[in-house]
């Protein structure tokens, strides 16, 4: 009976492994649905995506930065289109081969390339630039050889250019790359490498409004990396348009005018504080930084010992010379120790104590009052005025008139210059000598102004007192002419001064181009007012090498009745004011009154300017 029950099942021996083999394909079955379940549902967005990135491509497209006109619509800095060319690592088949072709197209060494390629830093499926501006015949030897280039890329970016080269650079500014040291601070969050923004001036300060927003296209590329099909583009908005208040001819005759000499030159007008020129030589070509600038050529530009990156107007400190006597002789008028008939002899020297000071006349000038005094930049007269004076009321003229502070343009760092007092700044042991009054009365010694503070105190001076803060951008707009922001005057404060007494200072300046030490920027038909000032950089009683000799300083404004314009022009180591710096500023009022420049034998046949400033 046993046996007919084994001979009905054959399968009987095997039953057991039946079993476990079906329970072991269950459980693989059951993996394998586990698995799809956790791909398909825990984990389908991200595969979906990470199949996307493979598949998909961003290129960035750079916004084109607004344009910067000047007061009349003249173009100053514009954009360019330049070619860049990428790699991409990920879609090269044979980066030995790819690298090794387009070196000959590019006439560079294939192992330099490889390791530019190969030493990839940043996100996956992010291209490597390679080259930036390559020129035109290497974006057609790349497009015409694009089917054996897997992977390389050429792309379209503006470059900021500026047509008129280095004209008005330290004021505009430039733009470059943000650095390494910019992406870690929190101000550049918003930046990715290799992003250009201002690195200075109007470009930096004003960077929200001209960088504009960048856009991109999104591509799909197939397994050799070559693009089938635009899935998505935006399109780059372009950023603000500034318009200056600056005026580029004055700009260019202004630059013209310094000849080569280093200094710095600054025109506004005197009842508003727009800026309508503003020169520091020597300067430099704001295009050598979009174009990448090599090290040879950073390295010449901060080792030149004439500062060309400086805007001299603004971070350049001098020592005034006699400009400072306008400071001296409202200060003595302020206290009452001087009235505009007060005389003081002068013979050439003055001691006080067991020192001798002398005025650069040799001789002297003979006995002078106010008006003759400042017409003349007679040292004796205002060393007399000094002292009767008193350095705190010279110092709070000073101050008044906007000097030892910022201006408050806001272009970067500006200096601040040093209005010395007895309470405010260290001095040797024993204090404050009368001798340091003495020197600060003709601004020497301790007293520095930047070119800024001068002219905007000779503002206050033209235009009977008020102090305006100075400008440079009179309106942003939109690429369509809309109206984003607006500009003007912005008052400061009515200085604490007698009007009557800069009045009496006012004829005093006018005499100094009529029949003083400013005669070289005498226009016919116009009243110019001025003052001349040649300031001591070191003692020497032997000849002078360049960088000894004296800055020659001149200040004025026009029409003497009406003011138009107000200019400040130091030229370094330029030797006497009134030789040097007044014509510079004579040819900046005859370009913007339209008058016709005197011949040369006119000139010629002045009287002979004074040489002391």
């Amino acid at each position: 009976m046993s046996g007919e029950r084994e001979t009905s099942n054959p399968y009987a021996p095997f039953q057991k492994r039946i079993t476990v083999g079906a329970f072991l394909i269950s459980g693989a079955i059951l993996i394998l649905l586990l698995r799809l379940w956790a791909l398909q549902i825990l984990e389908g967005e991200r595969l979906l995506l990470l199949s996307r990135n493979n598949r998909l491509r961003l290129r960035p497209a750079e916004a084109p930065r607004g344009l910067i006109l000047d007061r009349n619509g003249v173009l100053m800095v514009e954009n360019l289109a330049s070619f860049d060319l990428y790699a991409l690592p990920e879609d090269m088949s044979d980066v030995e081969e790819t690298t090794r072709h387009l070196a000959e197209i590019l006439q560079s060494s294939p192992d330099e390339l490889r390791q530019r390629v190969s030493q990839k830093q940043g996100a996956q499926l992010e291209p490597v630039l390679l080259r930036k501006g390559v020129d035109e015949r290497t974006v057609m030897a790349i497009e015409e050889q694009k089917i054996d280039l897997p992977g390389v890329s050429l792309r379209v970016r503006p470059v900021r250019t500026y047509p008129k080269g280095g004209s008005a650079a330290t004021l505009l500014g430039y733009v470059a790359e943000v650095s390494h040291a910019q992406l870690k601070s929190k101000e550049f969050l918003d930046f990715r490498p290799g992003e250009t923004m201002g690195q200075a001036g109007i470009e930096r300060r004003y960077d929200a409004f001209i960088r504009g927003v960048d856009g991109g296209e999104q591509v799909e590329v197939d397994a050799n990396g070559k693009v089938s099909q635009l899935i998505q583009r935006v399109e780059p908005q372009p950023g603000f348009n500034l318009h200056l208040t600056l005026d580029n001819r004055l700009q260019q005759v202004a630059e013209e005018a310094f000849q080569g000499r280093s200094g710095a030159l600054i025109a506004v007008h005197p009842s508003t504080g727009e800026i309508l020129a503003m020169v520091s030589q020597p300067t430099y070509d704001p295009n050598q930084f979009s174009r990448r600038m090599t090290p040879e050529q950073w390295r010449g530009l901060i080792s030149n010992p004439h500062h060309p990156m400086q805007n001299k107007g603004l971070q350049g400190q001098y020592p005034p010379g006699s400009i400072f006597k306008l400071v001296t002789a409202l200060a003595a008028l302020e206290k009452g120790a001087i009235t505009p008939e007060t005389k003081f002899s002068c013979n050439g020297s003055f001691s006080l104590g067991s020192h001798v000071f002398h005025d650069w006349k040799k001789g002297g000038h003979g006995t002078l009052n106010l008006q003759q005094g400042i017409a003349n930049s007679c040292n004796i007269y205002f060393y007399n005025a000094a002292l009767k004076t008193g350095i705190e009321e010279i110092t709070r003229v000073g101050r008044e008139l906007g000097l030892g502070a910022t201006s408050g343009l806001g272009l970067g760092d500006e200096a601040r210059g040093v209005i010395p007092s007895p309470g405010s700044i260290s001095t040797k042991p024993g204090g404050w000598y009368p001798g340091n009054t003495l020197m600060a009365g003709i601004g020497q010694g301790m007293v520095t102004v930047t070119p800024m503070q001068a002219v905007m105190m000779v503002s206050a001076i033209a235009n009977g007192g008020t102090l305006y803060r100075p400008w440079v951008v009179r309106r942003v707009e939109t690429l369509n002419g809309e109206l984003i922001e607006e500009y003007g005057p912005e008052f400061v404060r009515k200085v604490n001064i007698d009007p009557d007494n800069l009045a009496i200072v006012r004829e005093g300046m006018q005499a100094v181009v009529s029949e003083g030490t400013g005669i070289r920027a005498k226009i016919p038909g116009l009243r110019v007012a001025g003052k001349t000032g040649t300031a001591q950089v070191v003692g020497n009683s032997g000849p002078l090498r360049g960088d000894q000799r004296d800055h020659a300083w001149f200040v004025a404004f026009a029409p003497a009745d009406n003011p138009q314009i107000a200019i400040a022009v130091v030229v370094e180591h330029g030797g006497f004011g009134g030789q040097v710096a007044a014509p510079i500023a004579k040819s900046l009022l005859e370009t913007w009154f339209t008058l016709p420049k005197e011949p040369q034998t006119v000139q010629a046949a002045e009287p002979e300017p004074a040489e002391g400033d």
